[in-house]
C-alpha cells in the first residue's frame, strides 16, 4: 500500500505557560507592600493617606473593586497622583477592565513617563485582546524606558510572533537573552521563531540552551525533539520527547509527538501506544486519534483505523485530515462509496491531499 497517510503532531508550544509565570499584576510594582512601606510614603493630606492605604490593602487581598473605588477617591483629592492611577490600572486589570485599565496606565505614563511598567502593563492587555500591534508599540515603549529589564524586549518578541513576524521575533528575543543571558524562555521561544523560517540548526542550538539554562522545562524537550524530527533525525527526536515526559508525565502533546517519532521509524507498535497514552491524558485530543488510525492503517488493521477516525471526527467535524484516512481505511475495506465520500468532504474542507483521491480512479465513477 503506498497511500499517502495524513500523520499529525502537536507542533511548536511557544510560551508554554510563562505569561502565568510572568504575570505581575498581583502585586505592586513586582513585590508585595507591606505596612511600613505604605506607611513610609509621607503623604501630607492624612485623609488621602487612608484612603490610598485602603486601595491598597484592597488589591492585594483581591478586592479589586474596593481598590478602584479607594484608588478613584485618592485620585479626586489628587489628580496628579501617579500611584494612584498605576495601582487603579492593576486592579481594573484584575477586574479583566482592559480598556479602563490602559486608560489609567497611559495616565501614569504622562505624569511619569519614567515608569516602564505601565507601558509593560498595557501591552500584556493588549496581547490578551490580541492587539498585537499596539502590543508591541507597548512594550518596545517599556523596553526603550528601561533598558535593562528583559522581560520587556522578551513580550515584544512573543507579540511579534503572533503577528508572525519572525525575523522581528527574533532580533526582539535577542535583546532579551542580551539583557539575560540564562533566559531560557527567551531562548526557546526563538528557537520557535527560528523553526518557523526554517532555519532548524538555529533553532536546535536555542533549545539546547534553554534546556541547558532550565533543565525542568518540558516543552523546550519537547521542541527540540520537534526541531530533531524536522531535520529527519527521528531517534534524537524520540529521546528529546522523551526527556519532555520524564519532566512532565501528563504531557499528552509530548506522548504524541513521541508516537510520530516512533511511527515514522516504523516502530508501530511502541507508536500506537503513546497515541493511546496522550488520549488516555486528554481524551478530546483528536491528533492522537487520527494518528492512531494511521498505525492501524500500516498494520492493516482498518476496521480499527475506521473506528479512530471516527472518533478524531466526532471531536472535531472539521478535522479534513481524519476524513482522509478514514477514507483510506474504507477503500481497504472496499467501501468505495464511503471511501469516496469521506475524500469529498476533506476536499471540501480544504485538504490538498483529498483532492488526489477524490479524482483518482477508485472514485472516477462516483462524479
Amino acid at each position: 500500500m503506498n497511500k499517502k497517510l495524513t500523520l499529525l503532531t502537536g507542533g511548536l508550544l511557544l510560551l508554554a505557560g510563562s505569561f502565568a509565570q510572568q504575570d505581575t499584576t498581583q502585586t505592586l510594582g513586582g513585590g508585595a507592600v507591606d505596612q511600613t512601606t505604605i506607611d513610609s510614603l509621607g503623604l501630607v493630606n492624612p485623609v488621602l493617606q487612608k484612603k490610598y492605604n485602603e486601595g491598597v490593602k484592597a488589591f492585594t487581598s483581591k478586592q479589586y473593586m474596593n481598590a478602584v473605588q479607594s484608588f478613584t477617591e485618592v485620585i479626586l483629592m489628587d489628580a496628579n497622583y501617579t500611584d494612584a492611577y498605576f495601582y487603579r490600572g492593576q486592579a481594573f486589570k484584575g477586574l479583566d477592565k482592559g480598556a479602563e485599565a490602559i486608560k489609567d496606565f497611559n495616565q501614569t505614563l504622562i505624569l511619569d513617563p519614567s515608569k516602564a511598567e505601565a507601558a509593560y502593563f498595557s501591552g500584556t492587555i493588549q496581547l490578551d485582546m490580541n492587539e498585537l500591534a499596539d502590543a508591541v508599540a507597548s512594550f518596545d515603549k517599556a523596553a526603550s524606558i528601561d533598558i535593562k529589564n528583559e522581560k520587556y524586549p522578551y513580550f515584544k518578541g512573543v507579540a511579534l510572533f503572533q503577528q508572525n513576524e519572525f525575523e522581528k521575533a527574533i532580533t526582539a528575543f535577542d535583546e532579551a537573552v542580551k539583557r539575560k543571558s540564562d533566559y531560557a524562555y527567551a531562548y526557546n521561544d526563538r528557537g520557535s521563531a527560528k523553526m518557523q523560517i526554517g532555519d532548524l540548526d538555529g533553532a536546535i542550538a536555542d533549545y539546547k540552551n534553554a534546556v541547558r539554562h532550565d533543565n525542568y522545562l518540558s516543552f523546550a524537550y519537547n521542541n527540540l525533539g520537534s526541531a530533531y524530527r524536522a531535520k529527519k533525525d527521528y531517534k534524537s527526536a524520540e529521546k528529546n520527547y522523551t526527556e519532555a515526559l520524564k519532566r512532565d508525565p501528563k504531557y499528552h502533546v509530548a506522548y504524541n509527538n513521541r508516537g510520530t517519532a516512533r511511527y515514522l521509524q516504523g516502530d508501530y507498535k511502541n507508536a500506537l501506544s503513546d497515541y493511546t497514552k496522550a488520549i488516555e491524558l486528554n481524551a478530546s485530543y483528536a491528533f492522537a486519534y487520527n494518528n492512531k488510525a494511521s498505525v492501524y492503517i500500516q498494520m492493516e488493521n482498518y476496521k480499527e483505523a475506521v473506528k479512530a477516525c471516527d472518533k478524531a471526527i466526532e471531536i472535531d467535524p472539521e478535522y479534513m485530515e481524519a476524513f482522509v484516512n478514514r477514507g483510506i481505511a474504507k477503500e481497504m475495506l472496499k467501501d468505495l462509496d464511503g471511501a469516496c465520500a469521506d475524500w469529498q468532504d476533506a476536499f471540501i474542507l480544504g485538504s490538498e491531499n483529498a483532492e488526489n483521491y477524490v479524482n483518482g480512479p477508485a472514485c472516477a465513477d462516483k462524479q
